[in-house]
């Protein structure tokens, strides 16, 4: 990673990445914040934070109050959310809201909601196994949430490109990497790394974005390692943007996690089953 940011760093911006739509300032603020203060964070910034925004703040209520979490009692304000939902929770729910804010424009295009859908899977099976993992949640979430940050962007600058290019590489099986590359003169690991790092993401996130096609074994992180599984996961269990070359068996993939997790095959139908109904009431 250390040396793709170096090579990114050292020359102009990308003429694909010049002129995008600005990035939720939200999603980069809680990043910021969180950081910055670790395991410290008062929750009285966060909800600052978050009420700042009413569109995110009014938005946010009416996903709480959805059967996406089944509370017992209404959530009228961010400080019951955060009493009933927990810290952790509102803020992966306030950064998924603020990707979603973004993309929203680009949804029209149901190629193109391939891309969410796979990047919302990503999220909550990294949550779903990231204690197995020992990473927290929150962490892996929002790992997974970002890990495709470059395609994101992409999309949203060139959305019918984006969308042509996403249609070709599925009905022909072309490698995605190397078509994004001969259309944009970089893959979305290139350019989700170039933005990440120019956006202040903290480094474990700018390490996940740029490697999780190609998590170099001895280098990179833990993280990587598990979102480049999960990330495969997604993918085998239909979360994906364009299916890979070679497909994989969601057992297989599994056992590749740093603890391997056993599930048998009702296990992991029921996994598919819980996931999808997540992501549906997010997308």
């Amino acid at each position: 990673m250390d040396t793709l940011l170096e090579e990114t760093s050292s020359v102009t911006e990308p003429w694909a990445l010049r002129d995008l739509p600005p990035f939720p300032w939200i999603t980069t603020k809680l990043l910021q914040l969180f950081a910055a203060s670790g395991d410290e964070v008062e929750v009285s910034r966060m909800t600052e934070l978050i009420r700042s925004d009413a569109s995110l703040t009014s938005e946010l209520l009416r996903r709480a109050n959805s059967a996406l979490f089944g509370l017992r009692s209404q959530v009228s304000s961010i400080d019951r959310a955060v009493m009933m939902l927990g810290m952790d929770r509102v803020k992966t729910l306030a950064m998924t809201l603020g990707m979603g804010s973004y993309l929203k424009t680009s949804m029209r295009l149901a190629v193109l909601r391939r891309c969410w859908r796979h990047s919302l899977g990503c999220a909550l099976l990294a949550e779903e196994f990231a204690e197995a993992s020992s990473l927290r949640p929150d962490q892996a979430y929002t790992a997974g949430l970002l890990h495709d940050v470059g395609r994101l962007a992409l999309l949203v600058k060139y959305p019918e490109a984006y969308a042509d290019l996403l249609s070709v590489v599925i009905e022909n099986h072309f490698g995605m990497l190397q078509s994004e590359r001969d259309l944009f003169d970089l893959d979305h690991c290139e350019a989700g790394a170039w933005l990440a790092e120019g956006w202040d993401f903290p480094k474990e996130l700018v390490d996940v974005i740029g490697d999780h096609h190609q998590p170099h074994k001895g280098r990179s992180s833990e993280l990587v390692q598990f979102i480049h599984v999960i990330c495969r996961l997604a993918d085998s269990l239909d979360f994906v943007a364009a299916e890979p070359e070679s497909p994989e068996e969601p057992a297989d993939i599994i056992k590749e996690l740093p603890k391997p997790v056993q599930l048998e095959p009702d296990d992991l139908v029921a996994l598919k089953d819980r996931i999808t109904e997540k992501v549906n009431a997010l997308e």
